[in-house]
């Protein structure tokens, strides 16, 4: 959690001292024109009239969204004597050409873009940037740009002194986004290979995916991995982009365990999956264009959607949801920002750019915040357990001491007491099967000589495999507890005996008890288990079970054994869970059938 929380300080400091201190490139205002499908040469661009030219102002971006069409762009830029770039800061265009002409003649001419080679660049940067070719002419800018993706074109003139201030500002905020994205990462990572918990693995899965998609998005990939190879630039981010929300819904669904709040939210989520996966096959087979306008759209629909859920899990009683709804709130700022702009339905600015790297930064220092947290929980019920057991040990030992050091009769005392230890369940704290089996033989002889009937009722909790791998086995553990605690309640009379029998198994064993009066109290643990909700703590919703009961009742004689009251018990509670569970089944000679139900 220290680390979390010193991250997250970080990021905060970090942002508002670029918020204040970036250096602000200069807008410039340019004119542009959408060439035809059968494309313009720069001979026929130049000779363009001038109402086929549409402006845009200073500090405004040419933003069209997703497009087809090849667009020309005129930037004039006066002289000025200082050194100067001309910088187009969106580096997801595949072609970009600049002619500059000076004096009514071309003197430089540069072909890059993401389809080629890094090293088309005549600056290495993960934009698009090139020097102003004259201080003392006025120069003009001839950019034609062609892209599958999104039609964002930012241009900026500013002097060379500047632009390197600003890079700066800018490379140190990308080198911190690696560093909090991909330490967080190593830190989860840890903690799952120490407490195993998939929830951990799958955080670490979305907020590396995400990371990778944010750098991608800002050219660094490009840049660092594969400047040599830009043909996987055309099968990396759509891809890329799908395999990080199906990470982050998958981890939503497991740490909000929102199947057991909302049933609808959880066959969403499912949905939300499918089309993630079908977007990462989609991505790699079918055309670039289309598969990242349904990347957008998808991002833009998932982010909104899933915060709500987290609201709606928060107020249904899932304390972590609170977490999540706080942390997932910049991200859902920063990533619905980022597709909107890729859809062209606002101006891409700064704000546009740095808002999902922030967001996802944050949002990943939070999340972490969480984990931890919840690791916290699970080890303090965990040590109240365990102090549990050690206080009993503890005491135990303490008696024996103290008893060894007294006379033989003390000394005998506590080794009763020891016995009776040995003969209750530790968890459940009712006797166990080795004191059952002890007590079955005890009142099987009794009866044999009194010829007095014996009943057997055998419990048998209905879906408790399902409660342990969905909610897991501390829950489970305090159910059994509960229904324990409940049979107790119900069976007091001396001389009867409540075991564990066995797993999610009870048994009561009744002396003196015809048939007809162990139904009546095998009813009546039914009915008790029925309405008693079982509540586990830490405002989870409680869990309400149900059990299948078996009772068999016999007469003890000569030829008989003590198991064949047990086999005949078994064989009714299995026609109980066979014919639908929640019900009490009475064994009898002629059949076995249900006599009672919910």
């Amino acid at each position: 959690m220290g680390l979390s929380r010193r991250l997250l300080n970080i990021s905060l400091v970090m942002l508002l001292w670029l918020t204040s201190a970036v250096v602000v490139a200069d807008p410039v205002a340019f004119q542009w024109l959408e060439a035809p499908s059968d494309e313009l040469s720069l001979a026929e661009v130049q000779s363009a009239s001038d109402d086929q030219w549409q402006s845009i102002a200073a500090g405004e971006t040419l933003n069209q969204g997703f497009s087809d069409g090849t667009f020309w762009l005129k930037v004039p830029v006066p002289p000025e004597p200082v050194n100067r770039v001309l910088e187009i800061s969106y580096p997801l265009l595949d072609i970009v050409s600049v002619h500059w002409e000076t004096a009514g003649r071309i003197v430089e001419t540069h072909h890059t873009g993401d389809t080629l080679p890094f090293s088309s660049r005549p600056i290495v940067h993960r934009n698009f940037v090139f020097l102003v070719p004259s201080l003392t002419e006025p120069a003009t800018a001839w950019i034609r740009i062609r892209t599958q993706g999104s039609i964002q074109v930012p241009v900026s003139v500013t002097p060379s002194a500047a632009f390197l201030a600003n890079e700066q500002i800018s490379f140190g905020w990308q080198a911190m986004f690696v560093g909090i994205v991909f330490s967080l990462a190593l830190y989860n990572l840890f903690l799952f290979a120490i407490v195993r918990h998939v929830t951990y693995l799958w955080y670490v899965l979305a907020v590396v995916a995400t990371g990778l998609v944010q750098l991608n998005f800002n050219g660094l990939l490009f840049q660092w991995l594969w400047p040599d190879s830009p043909d996987i630039n055309r099968f990396f981010t759509v891809p890329a982009v799908g395999v990080a929300l199906f990470c982050a819904v998958t981890f939503s669904m497991k740490f909000l365990a929102i199947r057991h709040y909302s049933l609808w939210s959880h066959r969403l989520y499912q949905m939300f999956r499918l089309v993630a996966l079908i977007t990462v096959f989609y991505g790699l087979f079918g055309p670039y264009q289309s598969g990242i306008m349904l990347v957008s759209a998808m991002a833009a629909v998932i982010t909104p959607v899933a915060w709500a859920v987290g609201l709606l899990i928060w107020r249904r009683g899932q304390v972590l949801a609170g977490f999540y709804v706080l942390a997932w709130t910049p991200l859902l700022i920063g990533h619905l920002v980022l597709a909107i702009s890729k859809l062209g339905w606002i101006p891409r600015s700064p704000f546009t750019e740095l808002a999902p790297q922030a967001g996802v930064a944050m949002e990943a220092v939070l999340l972490s915040f969480a984990l931890a947290y919840r690791i916290n929980l699970e080890r303090q019920r965990r040590q109240a357990a365990q102090e549990h057991a050690l206080d009993v040990q503890r005491q135990a030992n303490l008696t024996l001491e103290t008893r060894v050091q007294e006379r033989t009769e003390e000394l005998q005392e506590a080794n009763e007491q020891l016995k009776a230890i040995s003969l209750t369940d530790g968890l459940t704290h009712v006797a166990n099967r080795r004191r059952f089996d002890e007590k079955l033989a005890i009142e099987w002889n009794r009866a044999l000589r009194h010829e007095q009937p014996l009943s057997l009722v055998l419990m048998d909790i209905d879906h408790f495999k399902q409660v342990n791998d969905s909610m897991g086995h501390l829950v489970g553990d305090d159910c059994l507890v509960a229904l324990a605690e409940v049979f107790k309640n119900e069976i007091q009379r001396s001389g009867d005996l409540i075991a564990r029998y066995g797993g999610e198994e009870f048994a009561a064993l009744l002396p003196s008890t015809e048939s007809e009066g162990a139904f009546l109290v095998a009813e009546r643990l039914r009915q008790a288990v029925a309405r008693t909700p079982v509540y586990t703590g830490d405002d989870m919703v409680p869990v309400s079970l149900t059990i299948s009961v078996g009772v068999a009742t016999l007469m003890p004689d000569q030829g008989a054994s003590s198991q064949e009251l047990i086999r005949y018990a078994d064989e009714a509670l299995y026609a109980a869970k066979a014919s639908g569970r929640n019900r009490v089944v009475v064994w009898s000679e002629d059949q076995v059938a249900p006599t009672t139900h919910a």
